[in-house]
This record gives C-alpha cells, sequence and structure tokens, in this order.
C-alpha cells in the first residue's frame, strides 16, 4: 500500500476551521501527556516516555505561518503540560520548569528545522536527517532549561535524572512522531494505489507474523541475554518492501511495543534499572526506527530518480525524434562528421545532392564527388569547405559545384562550422541549381527584352524624324503613321507577353474547377465573331471536350488561347485551317489530356524541344507571320506550375498536334499548391 491512503483523513481534517484543529491538537497533547504520564517508574517522578514532546511539535509546526496560531500553541502546550503534570504527581514547581521546557523545545525544534529542511517535508533521507538533528538540538535545549529550572529551584536533580533523560525520550519522541506524522500528510500525486495482490497481502502477514516472532524471542519471558538486535531485521524488511509511511507506522508500532515490554520487565534490558531500561529501549527504538525510515526513504529516493531518469531518457528520445524529423524534412542537405572525418549524422537531402542513397567515409570526399569552384576548377582535399571546418575555419555561404557521375551539375551554396572541442563538423549544402539557373536565364531573358523592346523604339524614332520633313504628302504621312502603328503594337504585344510570361508561376495559382467546354467554346466563339483579315483562309474550328480540369481558370484560359491562336495563326496558305481540340481522361493517370491539332505548316523535327524556349520561333514560323518567341514558353510555364506536361507531335498527314496533360482534380496538383474545395464557383474572367 501507498502512504499516499493516509491523506484523506489528513485532508478533511485541514479543511476543518483553525480553532477546530487547535482543539484538536490539543486533545492530541492532552492524550499523549497522559500516555507518558503512566509510564513513571523513576523516584523523580518525570515519565520514563514522553509522546507529548512529538504532539507539541506537529501542533507549533502548523500553526507556525500564523505568529497568532503559534502563541496560541505555545501558550496551549505550556498550560496543558504544566497542569497535567501536576494532576499526575509532579511536584508543583517541577510541573512549572516542565511546563516551560516543553513549549520552548517545540519552538526550537520547528525553528530549526525549517531552517534545515525548508520544504517542510520528509522525502529524503537528508530530510530525515535534518529532522533528527533539529529534534537532537531542540532536546538539549530543552533538557538545559529543565537542568537550569531544577538547579534554580533547588531540586537537587543531577543530570543524568533531569538532562540525559530528557533528550533521550523527547528526541525520539520528536523524530518518530514528527516523521511518521509528516510522511502520512504529504499528497501523493497520481491515481489512487491499486488493492494490494494477494501475494503482498501475504508478505504483510508474514512481516507481521516474523515481528511477533522476533519480540517474542527476545522479550518474553525475561531474556537476559543481549539479543534485541534479533529484531532489526523485521525493521529491515519493512524499510525494503514498504513504503515509507508503513515503515515508519511498522517502526513506531514495534518500538512501542519494545519500551511497553521493557518497562513491563521483560527482555534483554529489563536487568537495568528501571528508568535506565526504558531510556535504552527508547534509544533502541530510535535506531531500529531509523533503519526502517531510512532504507524505506532512500528506496523512493531511488524510485524518483529513476523516474526522474526515465522522464529525462523520454524527453530527450523525444527531442532527438523531433531533431531527426526536423533534419530529415530540411530540403537542405545536413551532414555532420567526427573530427576523422567519418559520417555521423546526414539527412536524405545530404545524400542525395551528392548523388548517393548512404553516405560513406571510408574513402576521401574528393575521390567520390567532383566538387569545382563557380569557373570549373576542381577543389583539392584541403579546399573543401568540410575539411576548413574540420580544421577550425567557420564557411559562410561559400558557393560550390558538384558534378556528378552523370553528367549532372549541382550548383551548391555550402555552410560549415566546426563543433566544439574539436569533435567534428557540420556542413550545410543548399542547392541553388534552379536559382542559378533562373538568374542565368534572367540575364539572358534581360538581354533578349532589351533588344526586342529597343527595336521597336528605334523605328518610333526613325520613323517620327521622317515626320517632321514638310515636304511629305498625305499619303506619305498616313503610311508612315501606319509603320508606327505597327511597330507600338508590336511593342504592346511585347510587353502583354512579358507580363503573362512572369505572372505564369506556381505561386500566382488560384486553381478550382474549370469547365473546359465552356473556356474553350467562348474562345472559338469570340474569335468568329472578329472580322477576318482578307488573306486569311477559312477557319474549321472541331470540338470535342469529354474532360474538365483542376486548374487556374484565367491561366488555363490563356493557355487555349496561345495554343488555338497558333493553330490558326500557323494554318495551311490556301484552302481551309481546320483546328481540331479533344479533352478526354487518360485511363491509367487519371489527369485530362487535351489536344490541339491544326493543318499547318507544323514544327520542324529539330525544333520541338526548343520551340518551348523563351524568344525562340522556328524559321518556318518567323517568315509565317510577327510573334514575340514567348507564346510557347507561357504555355510550357502555364502548364508546368500545374505539374503537367506539354509536347507537340508532327502526324505524316501534316500540321501539329500540341497535347497538354493537365490535373483533373485537387490532390493531382503539385505540393504546396492551395485548391480550391471542389465544387466552389468556377473564377470568372479569362486572359487579359
Amino acid at each position: 500500500m501507498r502512504e499516499g491512503q493516509l491523506t484523506g483523513p489528513v485532508q478533511r481534517m485541514a479543511a476543518l476551521p483553525p480553532a477546530v484543529l487547535h482543539v484538536l491538537f490539543a486533545a492530541a497533547l492532552v492524550t499523549a501527556v497522559y500516555i507518558g504520564r503512566g509510564t513513571q517508574f523513576e523516584s523523580s517522578g518525570y515519565a520514563l516516555a514522553w509522546p507529548a514532546a512529538g504532539a507539541g511539535f506537529l501542533w507549533v509546526l502548523w500553526a507556525w505561518p500564523r505568529r497568532v496560531g503559534v502563541a496560541l500553541a505555545l501558550t496551549g502546550i505550556f498550560v496543558l503540560t504544566s497542569l497535567l503534570n501536576g494532576f499526575t504527581g509532579l511536584p508543583p514547581d517541577a510541573a512549572l520548569i516542565t511546563g516551560f521546557g516543553n513549549p520552548v523545545q517545540a519552538l526550537a525544534a520547528v525553528f530549526l528545522f525549517t531552517r534545515f529542511v525548508p520544504t517542510r517535508t520528509q522525502q529524503s533521507v537528508g530530510e530525515y536527517l535534518g529532522l533528527a538533528a533539529a529534534a537532537v538540538i531542540a532536546s538539549v535545549i530543552g533538557g538545559a532549561v529543565i537542568a537550569a529550572g531544577a538547579y534554580a529551584a533547588g531540586s537537587g536533580l543531577t543530570v543524568l535524572q533531569g538532562f540525559s533523560p530528557w533528550v533521550v525520550r523527547n528526541a525520539v519522541s520528536l523524530v518518530t512522531f514528527g516523521s511518521l506524522a509528516l510522511v502520512a500528510t504529504r499528497t501523493v500525486p497520481g491515481p489512487s494505489p491499486a488493492r494490494p495482490s494477494a501475494r503482498r497481502w501475504v508478505e504483510f502477514v508474514a512481516l507481521a507474523g516474523a515481528t511477533a516472532l522476533l519480540y517474542i524471542v527476545s522479550f518474553v519471558p525475561s531474556n537476559p541475554l543481549p539479543i534485541a538486535f534479533v529484531t532489526l531485521p523485521a525493521n529491515i524488511w519493512a524499510g525494503l518492501r514498504l513504503t515509507t509511511g508503513w515503515a515508519m507506522a511498522h517502526g513506531l508500532a514495534s518500538g512501542t511495543l519494545l519500551v511497553w515490554l521493557t518497562i513491563s520487565g521483560n527482555g534483554p534490558f529489563a536487568t537495568l534499572p528501571a528508568d535506565a531500561a526504558a531510556y535504552v529501549a527508547q534509544a533502541f527504538t530510535f535506531v531500529a526506527f531509523s533503519v526502517s525510515a531510512v532504507l524505506a526513504l532512500n528506496g523512493e529516493e531511488r524510485l524518483r530518480l529513476i523516474a526522474s531518469l526515465s522522464e529525462a531518457h523520454r524527453e530527450a528520445q523525444a527531442a532527438t525524434q523531433l531533431r531527426d524529423v526536423v533534419i530529415e524534412k530540411m530540403y537542405d542537405g545536413v551532414i555532420a562528421v567526427d573530427a576523422a572525418g567519418a559520417v555521423l549524422v546526414h539527412n536524405t537531402a545530404g545524400a542525395r545532392w551528392v548523388g548517393e542513397t548512404r553516405l560513406r567515409s571510408d574513402v576521401p570526399w574528393t575521390a567520390r564527388y567532383d566538387f569545382r569552384t563557380t569557373a570549373g576548377v576542381p577543389l583539392a582535399e584541403e579546399e573543401l569547405p568540410l575539411n576548413r571546418a574540420l580544421a577550425g575555419e567557420t564557411v559562410e555561404r561559400e558557393s560550390i559545384d558538384l558534378h556528378l557521375p552523370d553528367g549532372e551539375l549541382l550548383h551548391l551554396s555550402v555552410d560549415a562550422v566546426p563543433l566544439p572541442a574539436g569533435q567534428g563538423a557540420v556542413i550545410v549544402f543548399h542547392n541553388v541549381t534552379v536559382e542559378r539557373r533562373h538568374q542565368q536565364d534572367l540575364a539572358r531573358f534581360a538581354s533578349v527584352v532589351a533588344h526586342d523592346l529597343l527595336t521597336p523604339l528605334t523605328v518610333f524614332d526613325g520613323w517620327l524624324e521622317i515626320l517632321e520633313d514638310e515636304d511629305l504628302t498625305e499619303e506619305e504621312r498616313a503610311s508612315v503613321v501606319r509603320r508606327l502603328s505597327r511597330a507600338s503594337l508590336r511593342m504592346s504585344s511585347q510587353i502583354r507577353a512579358l507580363l503573362d510570361y512572369s505572372l505564369a508561376k506556381a505561386d500566382k495559382l488560384t486553381p478550382g474547377p474549370v469547365d473546359v467546354n465552356a473556356v474553350v467554346s467562348a474562345i472559338v466563339d469570340l474569335r468568329a465573331a472578329l472580322p477576318a483579315e482578307s488573306d486569311a483562309p477559312p477557319v474549321d474550328f472541331r470540338l470535342d471536350l469529354r474532360s474538365d480540369v483542376y486548374a487556374d481558370k484565367r491561366l488555363f484560359t490563356q493557355l487555349m488561347e496561345n495554343l488555338i491562336g497558333n493553330a490558326v495563326k500557323y494554318g495551311p496558305t490556301n484552302g481551309t485551317a481546320v483546328v481540331s481540340v479533344t479533352s478526354e481522361k487518360d485511363p491509367e493517370t487519371g489527369w485530362t489530356r487535351i489536344a490541339v491539332a491544326d493543318n499547318g505548316i507544323g514544327v520542324p523535327a529539330g525544333d520541338r524541344e526548343r520551340i518551348f524556349t523563351e524568344f525562340h520561333r522556328s524559321p518556318n514560323g518567323a517568315s509565317r507571320a510577327p510573334g514575340t518567341g514567348l507564346g510557347l514558353a507561357i504555355c510550357r510555364r502555364i502548364v508546368e506550375s500545374h505539374g503537367g506536361d506539354i509536347q507537340v507531335e508532327s502526324p505524316p498527314t501534316g500540321g501539329a498536334v500540341f497535347v497538354v496533360t493537365l490535373p483533373a482534380a485537387p490532390g493531382q496538383l503539385p505540393a504546396g499548391i492551395g485548391a480550391a474545395a471542389a465544387g466552389s464557383p468556377v473564377p470568372a474572367g479569362g486572359a487579359s
């Protein structure tokens, strides 16, 4: 059983008003005084055992936080012990002296205990020893007060008769009753303990029987042999197997039995004078009680330490798991090595960026991986950021290139830091290949844009100078204005295409369900309503749209406008242009497959990949119609931003077929792209 079961009645008592509790403590003190006064065997009339010391200590300790309560408790101890000692045969002067010594002793014990054990608990061996030290010192102080008072009153008591007995019996009482009460009143957290098993009940009965047997052997009948020590195994058993409260209760009960048997004239101490036998028995009780208490408290401390270590281990495991999860989920590669360069920890990205699934440490890094500077110069072993970090250098944001065996080139930004005390180093790879390529594309993009925008401006400047000529005829001026208008239109188209290209990114998507038939039909109807150019052939649109897509409607509309517009623009030079648009769901992938086919000039085999790059135009297309070279690049960016694919085919019958695959459901979108709830209204609008 756990001592926590003893807290129920005590907790109910604690809820009582202070006045009621003072009365209860006073009643407990009166009972203890009467029990003690029932052991008068010495000529002085003093009690041989004094449980009242423990009762007084607990009364003052309970009242300690309140000055009025402490004063009331001390007054009650003085009055009650003085009166009861007098009523039970102690001379008036001795009754007053002991009445004064008891509250002094209780006050000293509480004062010292709260200094030695600020928590005012009994949860460790150290706290028990703190209470024992406070009890001994306080008993010495109380005994000194009694001895001084007796000397001043001329009672003729010797030190042995007054001081020594007082210290023994009061110290034992303070420790045994005080520690047991403190353990019994503490709150034990957690659920209510389970009822003891049948096996435990058997052990309890066996302990009780063994204790009784050992005391019978040692104390009944009168035994002149000094074999009281044979009772100690019972206390050891209780201290090892019972919890603290019950071990102390066992020690107090067996000690009380020992003192009673001794006072009754039985046992190995019976050959001593009655008063000396009683004090020796109480000293032995203190030893036996302490054995049980120290063993039980030590076991309790051990269990708390094990629980604390287990909790620390669980927290460390949780922290380690969290660290591993965080590192593993990082896009950046993380590699930790020891002082010899052997890999200790790495995440999947760390292995992936160097072209492996699991990192090894059996050969030098330069022998396994082709690291170079951004200028293409191979790095020596000592120039590697990791080895520089092992040498104590901190490397920040260093750009290096990694050439993989399969020919792939990775651009990496590297940070490397040494671990404390030369334990190794940590290196972090950030793959900036996409960013580096984007920067290169951006530089090329800016160069082309600057050139293509500058050309119409040059045309403007030239024709504006011609317009300043006053000799121009009206027809010539009108011709110049038409040329300026075409240049303006070209620049406007270029700027619009550049804007569309920049907006066709995954982070700009607002996906939702899109009715493909409605979007394509609107585009076809608009083109049919526009006046056709004089030399443009008629167009026959054929639609068979059976599957919808889940995409950004604005970008999807622009995609279809570009593909259908190209099919019309690069149609046949004579005859009827046939533009077929179909959509169907791929039975294997579940994605929607859209095909835009025409019977026009087609795409040369060597240009089927290049036509999707920025500003590239096939020779046959460039000679046929003006353009920016961004239309199909925009289409590819739109499709890829949705996680899809775009390709061009050239059927044997001629013309071109552009095939697009796009998601048909939200779950097919790339990770990280927020999708509108299925069935939400389709956003209005189209290409700007």
